[in-house]
């Protein structure tokens, strides 16, 4: 089961969000923009649906009422979620059920008709509801309607109730004692919210993190540990450690010592090599960092007793309590023994991350989405957890996968909205700066990625760049050979230098044909002529290729091509119109992105014929004239 969408109303600077679709290619979903945006209201939503309450604080900025808070979220079954017995499950819990395993209380086909459910919960005053949609509603009620079980309590004379126990009965029932003795489970009854609360405790459990989460501390004194003294600094973070070293510190003070000592040698090994696994980075030329813990047996006569004593050593021989260790190290920690300690305890979480790049350097912020990556992955019988977090820096948004992203913005009139990148025209200032980290992340990894080569294409522009990649793929051309992105048309003669200086093969791809409309590429064509080639325009012919009737690479491909990236796209003779100018490059990504993904060809052959044979030419062109 999954979290499919979501719906935020009158949420701090939340309006009204709309339905706000995750991604379904894998387990996470970004919530990417600027501060104050309002990506942290959108997950602090969800975490006050969860807890099952609105905090007081998060009624609307910009209003003295006291508006309807709503928070929906739809969830997504599958056959393997088996939903009919964890519906069972609930309803023998919540009732008080005596019944054996093997005899029915509802209709599993019924249920299985059953592919999502919505629950909202509304807060209107100081009153706050749970509502299932209503075709949901019915089909649980109809499944059940008919129902009559024998409470496991019950006052019931035991002659009448011998043959009965652990016995499903259908009503009408033809004894009337025996009518009158048991209960009816009031399924046909039951309310929306009692039907909406059952369901919500089958969905997946949503846990919420952010800045505050609790720190591994010096010292925890076993006291504190025996009265669950929850409010203890770092309580939690040693209850984590507990629970994935599966021990119990407040059991070390009965241990004998020499026990004790090889536990906590075999035990501070163990935590210190699962943390360097997700811990990448190196520290004093090390990346092993190890975690280490301390049983400090005092007299009962001291003030608090026994206490466990935590260490951080990033170099060897001098371990040093978490305080003196940098924010960043530590909060990773942290982080990472709440993860880890959930992922223990759960299976199919859904996990909210608030910013967790926050007091991180850049390969600390790899770490975490290496972490991520990791715990969304499904792993032998156990369903990766679902993770949605929020961020501002391109270093946690991988440009593999934009399909994750949603795009963040906050403007006077219509509050926090969360938009789909590939459907965002980026129209305002608003949404320049929403697209900042993300623009900037493309840029970071074709960065990495298209250093010069010994065969080098010469592109104008990133967007080329993306579309070249992707139709390589679609057209199964295998030649040996690197595209490599200008910035823009008049930038190109740079690359251009690069090649010749280095000895490098080259060929440079023109698009912006001039007897329709362009202007530029004959200009640099006859630039290049000149200074390259001497004035020779057969041999610069053989470098430098001009798409015909082709202005903007956009104009390749047909309208259906493009809406393969996406179906909202409106008409205009003109592709680069309708991808609009300020997106053509995450345009191109999705495309890229989207090819990359199709692993048994079924989109490349949706690919239009007109889209194949421009390219195709440029690629015969290329393998033609690159040696």
């Amino acid at each position: 089961m999954r979290l499919l969408s979501f719906q935020i109303k009158q949420y701090r600077s939340i309006i009204d969000t709309g339905v706000v679709k995750l991604s379904d290619h894998d387990n996470i979903s970004v919530f990417a923009g600027q501060n104050e945006s309002g990506k942290s209201s959108v997950l602090h939503a969800l975490r006050d649906y969860e807890n099952d309450t609105f905090e007081n604080n998060s009624l609307p900025f910009s209003t003295d009422a006291r508006p309807i808070q709503q928070v929906s979220c739809t969830y997504g079954i599958e056959p393997s979620d088996n939903l009919a017995t964890k519906l069972r499950s609930a309803l023998v819990k919540n009732f008080k059920l005596t019944i054996s395993d093997d005899e029915g209380l509802i209709d599993a086909p019924k249920i299985n008709g059953i592919k999502q459910f919505t629950i909202t919960k509304t807060k209107d005053g100081e009153k706050t509801s749970t509502e299932i949609d209503e075709s949901t509603f019915n089909i649980f009620c109809n499944a059940v309607s008919e129902i009559a079980v024998l409470p496991a309590t019950s006052e019931i004379e035991e002659t009448v109730v011998e043959p009965l126990v652990n016995q499903i009965v259908v009503a009408p029932l033809v004894d009337e004692a025996v009518a009158d003795a048991v209960k009816n489970l009031p399924i046909s009854e039951m309310e929306n919210d009692q039907v909406a609360n059952i369901f919500w405790t089958c969905a997946p459990k949503i846990i919420f993190f952010d800045d505050f989460c609790d720190l591994l501390p010096d010292r925890m004194y076993i006291s504190d540990l025996k009265a669950e003294k929850k409010e203890a600094e770092g309580y939690t973070a040693v209850r984590n450690l507990e629970k994935i070293l599966k021990t119990n510190f407040v059991d070390k003070d009965a241990e004998d010592n020499a026990v004790r000592d090889v536990k906590e040698s075999s035990e501070n090994k163990t935590i210190s090599i699962d943390f360097q696994n997700d811990w990448a980075q190196r520290i004093h030329g090390e990346n092993e960092v190890v975690i280490k813990y301390k049983y400090r047996k005092l007299d009962e006569g001291s003030p608090k007793g026994s206490y466990i004593q935590f260490y951080v050593e990033t170099r060897e021989g001098q371990p040093l309590p978490p305080k003196q260790r940098s924010k960043g190290l530590i909060w990773f920690l942290s982080l990472w023994l709440e993860l880890k300690a959930q992922d223990i305890d759960n299976d199919n979480l859904i996990l909210l991350l608030d910013e967790p790049d926050q007091h991180l350097h850049v390969c600390a912020q790899r770490d975490i989405l290496q972490l991520i990556n990791k715990l969304s992955k499904s792993k032998d019988d156990r369903v990766g957890n679902q993770i949605i977090y929020s961020t501002h820096s391109p270093y946690l948004i991988e440009v593999e996968h934009l399909s994750r992203i949603k795009l963040v913005l906050n403007t006077e009139i219509e509050g926090t909205r969360a938009e789909d990148i590939v459907a965002s025209v980026i129209n305002t200032e608003y949404k320049k700066d929403a697209l900042q980290p993300i623009a900037y992340a493309i840029g970071l990894s074709v960065g990495e990625f298209s250093m010069l080569s010994k065969r080098n294409v010469l592109l104008e522009g990133v967007s080329d760049f993306y579309y070249f990649c992707a139709m390589k793929k679609v057209l199964k051309r295998v030649g040996d050979y690197q595209f490599v992105p200008g910035v823009g048309l008049r930038k190109i003669d740079n690359l251009i230098s690069l090649c010749i200086g280095y000895g490098l093969e080259w060929l440079a791809i023109i698009d912006d044909d001039p007897a329709f409309g362009g202007k530029d590429s004959k200009k640099k064509f006859d630039e290049i002529k000149d200074h390259v080639f001497d004035g020779d325009a057969k041999r610069t012919k053989e470098k430098v290729h001009i798409l015909h009737n082709v202005v903007g690479v956009e104009n390749m491909f047909t309208i259906s091509d493009l809406k393969l990236v996406d179906k909202n796209l409106g008409k205009d003779v003109d592709m680069v119109k309708v991808v609009g100018r300020k997106r053509k490059v995450l345009f191109s990504k999705l495309f890229f992105e989207m090819i990359e993904h199709d692993k048994d060809g079924t989109l490349a052959e949706k690919i239009s014929k007109k889209a194949k044979d421009n390219f195709s030419k440029a690629f015969d062109y290329i393998e033609r004239n690159l040696p």
